[in-house]
């Protein structure tokens, strides 16, 4: 059993060390890689002010100077608090940053702290408590006190009538909320000694009672794993703070229902409850008097009456979830590929569904390469596939050439990304959420892709006896000297698994991350079996897969084969296995996803009460969890606009002596397209080793591939598409149709082959209409002069304009898509197949030249 999780949570209550926050955003607006910034739909909203109302400007509800519970004010009097963006919302993250709160300097701990929710609610004045996805009492050392009175449940003591003072506050030590008066709407069933707040969902008259930890009934819309509830965001020193709240759509949180469409056509809304918990509980009683740690804590449910009044509340507007159409009114043309393009791809769908009136309806589903190849191959199959690489270019990586004898196949530059390594970090010795890029070399990611920390073993429980080749081997990356001469104050001192979270695909993105590794020469000497200065020894059981040498590897192994059974009570004869302690997420997006929430698959304890996969017998490895607030240390390989979704903090990569440090943002992303280099199909390539000076070295270019030989239906539906995404769809901005943070906007010249392509599809649609060839550019008409859609502006759609999306990329003459340098018309340079798909070939001189 991992020992650790019991302790944790004391351990940093009793170690909190605040160092210097990290750099702002800079100035100018939101950076278009990483999301960085104030959108133009940011709200700042101050305590003082009062309840605001549903346009986010106008008080519908004042503080009341004269009430009862004036002695919490001075505590909240100077809070104010930030929203990044708050319309057009989906599943993503905000940014929320408050000032004005500081620590009172009486208290020896638990500094002051905001608990924050996401609520549905449709009148102007705001969600009732009812509304909100609260009280999974989970994360707060409060949850340790008696009955309810958490501060992290729905419910508490209540001494309805009593008169709070913090001189003798009534209930004495239960924090009891002198406003709620035990209505029957306000008590669970089971418990009619304590208030108890239901949970109602939308569109329902339905109230559930009670903590799913124990027993009661609102795991079946949220529970601890999946709620998107805050418990303590904690503040610094100096009165500031900052947390990326995870907002719902209603495919998250069917209890909220946030921008599913409703009767009118238009997505709900839902609110953003911001509630401060200062010195008081509600009756008066003040923590710092009477409460020793680690239950020196504010008492009450912020949706207790009392602390309710307190809140803060800002109107969050969301994007459609889909088109408001009837089944069975559109014609559905379907794409697949590259999960790089999921976020883009979902923009554009709501401009183009909406734009198209019903008529057409444009779905994606993210698939790895081989199916790409098969849908492309598959006259029935969907006619467009994303790629990165060659369609049927992944068959090279398996000693499989290519036949040569697809489909006719023309491809068109869609996006501009990268892969990344997200970070969500708060520990005692970064005071809390850290906002400072985590510094990685190739060692060190190589070392936690391939299982030789101590802790990602499944023999190795918490201290356990380790084997004889890991007996020098660091329990995790956060011990590691390397790693911690990097990023002093950044340790992970407790004995859970802190490996990233990783994809189980094969993948020409994976091979990326891989071939930026192989480039480093101390990388290759430790994958092949070199111990490190330190002394740490890679686990032999990847050394056998000569992760080392070329070509790089396309995947993220769990190798270690070694199943254990650590005799849990009710364990018998199940075995812990690599994936039971270090299971894979579904996708970049899920990974990223669960980083931000701090809910941890890995490092499970047994768990009794879980269903076993096979057997569906009581009794299984459980998840890791929620890690509580200051102990969080998560982080998973995702890419660039799952990264500025969630708001993660993306790693900066180094070289192996730590120096030369980036990280991806719009400069470095735009520094390193320009060193691209087309491949035999002309489809653009960057060098992990090589990405220029100043240059991020994981980027990569999105393609569409088109099969030409489709119906002229199909081929113009698939150009409106290419013409909308090379057209309005490249201009930076976080409304329906805008490109999403986290791609770079398309230089002109990719755009303009782009809009080759477009030209070739509606010419090979409707051949009568265009028998001239088009231009040595591939460019029929510059940026498509017959264009339905407006041309995109430089500017972000926030406000800001946005760097780098213009100009021209080196080392792209000729051969690239809609480029016919030949002279051939365009039609003919559409029907092209590449006899040669390159895959791992085109990475093996890097990994072989770099020494």
């Amino acid at each position: 059993m991992n020992r650790h999780k019991a302790l944790r949570l004391l351990a940093v209550v009793a170690a909190l060390a605040a160092v210097t926050a990290g750099p702002a955003a800079a100035a100018g607006g939101v950076d278009q890689i990483t999301g960085n910034g104030q959108t133009d739909s940011a709200v700042t909203a101050s305590w003082a002010q009062g309840v605001l109302a549903a346009d986010n400007t106008t008080v519908a509800q004042p503080r009341d100077a004269t009430s009862d519970l004036s002695f919490m004010y001075p505590d909240f009097q100077n809070l104010k608090v930030t929203v990044s963006q708050t319309q057009n919302l989906v599943h993503q993250s905000i940014d929320v940053s408050w000032t004005g709160f500081p620590q009172n300097e009486s208290l020896s701990n638990s500094p002051n702290f905001l608990q924050i929710m996401q609520c549905y609610g449709d009148a102007s004045t705001g969600p009732l408590p009812e509304d909100c996805e609260f009280g999974t009492a989970h994360g707060l050392p409060s949850q340790w006190a008696s009955g309810s009175g958490a501060s992290g449940g729905r419910g508490g003591a209540s001494c309805p009538g009593a008169t709070p003072s913090t001189a003798n506050p009534p209930g004495d030590g239960s924090g009891c909320d002198t406003r709620e008066p035990l209505a029957p709407s306000h008590v669970d069933p089971n418990n009619s000694t304590q208030y108890d707040v239901p949970f109602v969902p939308v569109d329902t008259t339905r109230a559930l009672y009670g903590d799913p930890a124990h027993g009661g009934q609102l795991n079946e819309f949220f529970d601890q794993y999946n709620s998107n509830e805050v418990q303590e965001a904690d503040t610094k020193s100096d009165g500031t703070g900052q947390y990326f709240f995870q907002t719902l759509t209603a495919k998250e949180a069917s209890g909220l229902g946030c921008g599913k469409l409703e009767t009118t056509g238009q997505p709900r809304d839902c609110w953003l409850v911001i509630v401060p918990r200062g010195q008081f509980s509600p009756n008066g009683y003040q923590r710092s008097s009477h409460f020793s740690s680690p239950t020196n804590w504010p008492l009450g449910s912020p949706l207790g009456a009392s602390n309710w009044a307190q809140r803060i509340q800002i109107h969050l507007g969301f994007a459609p979830l889909t088109p408001n159409c009837t089944i069975g009114a559109a014609q559905e043309r379907e794409t697949v590929g590259t999960e790089l393009v999921a976020h883009a791809m979902f923009s554009w769908q709501l401009a183009l569904n909406a734009k198209a009136d019903c008529k057409t309806i444009y779905g994606y589903s993210a698939v790895p390469e081989p199916t790409n190849t098969a849908q492309l191959n598959d006259s029935g199959g969907a006619g467009l596939a994303f790629t990165t690489i060659p369609v049927g270019g992944e068959a090279t990586r398996y000693g499989s050439p290519s036949s040569g004898t697809g489909p006719p196949l023309v491809y068109a530059p869609v996006a501009v990304s990268a892969i990344t390594v997200g970070f969500n970090v708060a520990l005692p010795g970064t005071g809390g959420f850290d906002p400072n890029p985590v510094k990685l070399t190739p060692r060190l990611l190589a070392k936690a892709l391939t299982q030789s920390y101590k802790n990602d073993l499944p023999e190795y429980a918490g201290g356990d006896t380790a084997p004889d080749w890991a007996k020098n081997n660091p329990g995790n990356i956060g011990n590691d000297p390397e790693f911690t001469k990097l990023n002093p104050g950044v340790t992970e001192p407790w004995g859970s698994p802190v490996a990233p979270l990783l994809t189980e695909d094969h993948s020409a993105v994976n091979q990326q991350v891989w071939a930026w590794i192989l480039a480093d020469p101390a990388a290759r000497a430790w994958l092949d079996g070199t111990p490190d200065e330190y002394g740490m020894k890679v686990n032999p059981t990847y050394t056998a897969l000569k992760l080392g040498t070329p070509p790089a590897a396309d995947s993220f192994p769990r190798a270690d084969t070694k199943c254990v059974n650590l005799n849990e009570p009710g364990e018998g004869s199940t075995l812990r296995c690599s994936l039971d302690l270090l299971p894979y997420v579904n996708s970049l997006d899920d990974g990223a996803a669960h980083v931000r929430a701090a809910d941890n698959p890995e490092g499970q304890d047994w768990d009794p009460t879980a269903v076993n996969p096979t057997t569906g017998q009581a009794g299984w490895w459980g998840k890791g969890g929620i890690e509580p607030s200051y102990a969080t240390f998560m982080w998973t390989v995702t890419d660039s606009s799952s990264v500025a979704n969630y708001g993660l903090v993306p790693a900066q990569l180094c070289a192996a002596d730590g120096t030369g440090c980036v990280s991806p943002d719009t400069a470095s992303v735009t520094s390193a397209l320009a060193t691209a280099k087309p491949d035999g199909t002309g489809l653009l390539h960057i060098d992990p080793a090589t990405p220029g000076s100043g240059g991020y070295p994981l980027v990569d270019v999105t393609y569409a591939a088109v099969r030409t030989d489709q119906s002229p239906a199909a081929l113009t539906d698939f150009a409106t598409l290419l013409e909308y995404a090379a057209g309005p769809g490249q201009a930076a901005g976080v409304g329906p149709g805008q490109l999403p943070h986290g791609y770079l906007p398309l230089p002109d010249d990719l755009r303009t082959q782009a809009n080759g392509v477009v030209a070739t599809l509606r010419a090979d649609a409707n051949p009568t209409l265009s028998n001239s060839p088009v231009g040595g550019n591939g460019s029929a008409a510059g940026n498509g002069s017959n264009s339905s859609f407006d041309n995109p502006s430089a500017n972000n759609g926030s406000g800001n304009t946005v760097a780098g999306n213009s100009g021209t990329v080196s080392g792209k003459s000729g051969g690239g898509p809609g480029t016919v340098s030949t002279g051939k018309p365009a039609e003919l340079a559409a029907h092209y197949t590449p006899s040669n798909a390159l895959g791992a070939l085109r990475w093996m001189p890097l990994a072989v030249t770099a020494t």
